[in-house]
């Protein structure tokens, strides 16, 4: 916030006349014929005027310094300053709606009304520097703790993420050596199985060769002798094959002894890997609802702070329409102001003008342009239309004054007519081709002009008009009413608004008034302002038509 008393290089306490004299050093110190080129001169001298202005105003010195010690105070919250301000807004825009309705009506206190609505703007302005600041500085404090959380959460997440993959891994890895595992157990059964046929197929044959030597030792009785021999060395030798394979079954034996020992070991590691593999699940399943509950924990967290930026974009865009309320309102001000003070200058310049095609007249007077009819100025063709107009006049008329006017008439013309001889006769009163080209300039610029003001002065009379509407309808008028309903309906010289007619319309139809009850109809029928209704409309037309609306009653006669 700018130190006025600062720029001026004042006491708080300073008179009027000391803040005066401040600003009259000052002023022709930093002014900008002083400092040509010099933009912080330049930006000095207007922090200059505005410090004056603001200070010379009694009023607005005032409030200026209630703002200077409320800025000196400890701060209220955000939300007492975001509700100060609004209030001040909203304020300022009654006032400011306030003295539309009543402008021109009391033109003496025009420039009251008008440093009233600088001092609203102004006060808008700052309330939404405030505001603005108060909200950056609210967002950015939560965007940064937020961040800051999500930080932290984010690093704690990392680190069981860490965790869960170096699990996953340890899991894998025991994964594969259950695998290993099941692999050498599956090709330990099949060496096992191998083993049993092998033994099964050894039992048979001592089998086999038990019987043979019962049927050689029964042939070594039956033949004895070599035969006996024969059969004893045949026994030695099958017991001797006997022998081995009975050690070779002892082996077979303890093999499988060992592989049932291994067995029961990879049983046992088989056992442990699922518990561990079980627990692994069990730790896995924990880490995941862990996890998803940290992540919905965080998700509400970022929905929360979203939620509370959203509200404050929400606060953010509802001041900001406040705001550009009171700067429409005060650029309409702005644009009275200048229409007021451009019909005022030209008023005067009316007058001016006048005075001098006056003195125009008397200097024209007493030469041929008298004799025509015209100012020295009058170009060709004016010379020409007038000769005309007065020849149809006069001419074929009988009198000897109006015979001498027309040979009067006719004498003046035959000289301004011809560019030659009217060259020789202006020479002859001292009037120059440039004074001529000079005069017809100023004629066309002050034709230029009146044009602007006939349009501005017929701007102001609509103005006035609608505000005295405005001003009867809300007093409950119901013609005004009415008829403020039709302005804003057709948006003729007003921005259309079918919100407002329909307002207008329908507090003029309360009170019984036909034609408000006619254009009412035609506003649900097309759904203008409010929602569409067929039915409803044609009711209305309908009572508009029985009260004597001639809108309504021509409606009613074209649907039969």
């Amino acid at each position: 916030m700018k130190n006025y008393y600062q720029i001026l290089g004042v006491k708080p306490t300073a008179t009027e006349a000391e803040i005066k004299s401040s600003y009259r050093v000052l002023a022709k110190k930093y002014h900008p014929d002083v400092n040509p080129d010099d933009a912080s001169a330049a930006s000095k001298f207007a922090d200059i005027n505005e410090a004056n202005a603001v200070l010379s105003d009694p009023q607005a010195r005032a409030e200026y310094d209630a703002k200077l010690r409320e800025a000196a105070a400890p701060h209220p919250s955000q939300e007492e300053i975001i509700a100060r301000q609004r209030a001040q807004a909203q304020e300022a825009a009654r006032q400011a709606a306030f003295r539309n309705m009543n402008m021109n009506r009391h033109d003496s206190v025009t420039m009251a009304r008008m440093r009233a609505q600088a001092q609203a703007q102004a006060q808008a302005n700052m309330a939404q520097a405030q505001i603005q600041a108060l909200v950056n500085q609210a967002f950015q404090q939560g965007v940064a703790e937020a961040r800051a959380q999500s930080d932290a959460e984010i690093k704690k997440l990392k680190a069981a993420l860490a965790s869960a993959v170096a699990d996953s891994k340890k899991l894998k890895q025991s994964e594969d050596a259950l695998a290993e595992l099941k692999r050498k157990l599956r090709d330990a059964e099949e060496d096992r199985r191998d083993l049993e046929q092998e033994l099964f197929n050894r039992d048979r044959e001592n089998t086999l060769a038990n019987t043979r030597i019962k049927e050689l030792e029964e042939a070594l009785n039956e033949q004895g002798g070599n035969a006996a021999k024969r059969a004893r060395n045949e026994n030695s030798e099958l017991k001797s094959e006997l022998d081995k394979a009975k050690k070779t079954i002892k082996e077979l034996e303890r093999e499988k002894s060992a592989i049932q020992a291994e067995k029961e070991k990879i049983e046992k590691e088989k056992s442990e890997l699922s518990d561990n593999v079980s627990k692994l699940e069990r730790d896995n399943k924990q880490f995941d609802l862990k996890n998803s509950a940290q992540i919905r924990l965080q998700q509400d967290k970022r929905r929360q702070l979203q939620d509370e930026i959203d509200g404050l974009n929400k606060k953010i865009e509802e001041l900001t329409a406040e705001v550009e309320t009171l700067r429409a309102e005060n650029e309409q001000w702005q644009q009275y102001a200048k229409s007021e003070e451009f019909l005022s200058d030209t008023e005067k310049r009316i007058e001016a003008w006048t005075k001098k095609t006056n003195a125009d007249k008397r200097l024209a007077k007493p030469t041929l342009y008298g004799d025509l009819g015209v100012l020295i100025w009058a170009t060709d063709e004016e010379i020409v239309e007038t000769y005309n107009k007065l020849y149809k006049r006069y001419a074929g008329k009988s009198g000897d004054a109006i015979v001498a006017k027309l040979q009067k008439v006719q004498a003046a013309y035959d000289v301004l007519g011809d560019s030659e001889k009217r060259k020789e006769y202006n020479a002859s009163i001292n009037i120059t081709e440039e004074r001529i080209e000079s005069e017809r300039k100023l004629i066309a610029e002050n034709e230029s002009l009146m044009e602007e003001y006939r349009n501005q002065l017929a701007t102001k009379e609509f103005w006035q008009r609608f505000d005295e509407l405005t001003a009867a309808a809300m007093e409950g008028d119901a013609e005004s009413q009415c008829t403020l309903g039709t302005i804003y309906y057709s948006g003729e010289d007003i921005d259309q608004d079918y919100d407002q007619a329909y307002f207008w319309f329908k507090e003029a139809a309360k009170q019984k008034h036909a034609d408000a009850m006619y254009y009412l109809g035609l506003c649900y029928i097309n759904g203008h302002g409010t929602e569409k209704n067929e039915v409803g409309g044609q009711g209305f037309i309908r009572q508009a038509a029985k009260l004597g609306s001639k809108p309504a009653q021509k409606e009613m006669k074209k649907q039969g």
